[in-house]
């Protein structure tokens, strides 16, 4: 393989990891703050929030990372695991301030976590409509866990 089509490779893995990485971290961003808001709604105590957001944490996990693997076709253990690691940090930053308790400024500050890294990803993207669909996911994610619980 020459150089230029080795580059080109590395770009196209490159590209492919940031889709993943994308699709991972948001995923699990959603995901635990859906968790989080519905346990907020029935008023648990941060040891269960916590407790909720590391089960879903494991669960988005491996999840996404074995059915990003056995979705594609070429099986590439990259990917998976692009995915998954994506999706296990994801998951872990709406969680990380109920560490410290489950007060109101938790709530706020796991809303801004959230946000903040949407933002992040929407600004290295140079997307948006990342940020936009994000905050409007979150906002349905946790009006419905609210609703339900």
């Amino acid at each position: 393989m020459d150089a230029c089509a080795a580059e080109a490779s590395d770009a196209a893995a490159k590209g492919t990891d940031l889709k993943e990485a994308i699709f991972g971290s948001f995923d699990g961003m959603t995901s635990t703050l859906g968790v989080v808001a519905g346990l907020l709604a029935t008023r648990a105590a941060a040891p269960k929030i916590l407790a909720g957001a590391i089960g879903i944490a494991v669960a988005a996990t491996i999840g996404m990372g074995a059915g990003q693997y056995l979705s594609d076709g070429k099986h590439d253990l990259r990917n998976a695991i692009v995915m998954a690691v994506a999706t296990l940090i994801g998951s872990v930053l709406p969680a990380i301030p109920f560490i410290f308790g489950d007060s109101l400024a938790c709530v706020l500050a796991s809303v801004a976590i959230t946000v903040l890294a949407a933002a992040v990803i929407g600004h290295y993207r140079g997307y948006f409509v990342t940020y936009s669909i994000l905050l409007v996911v979150s906002a349905i994610t946790v009006g419905l866990s609210v609703a339900v619980a």
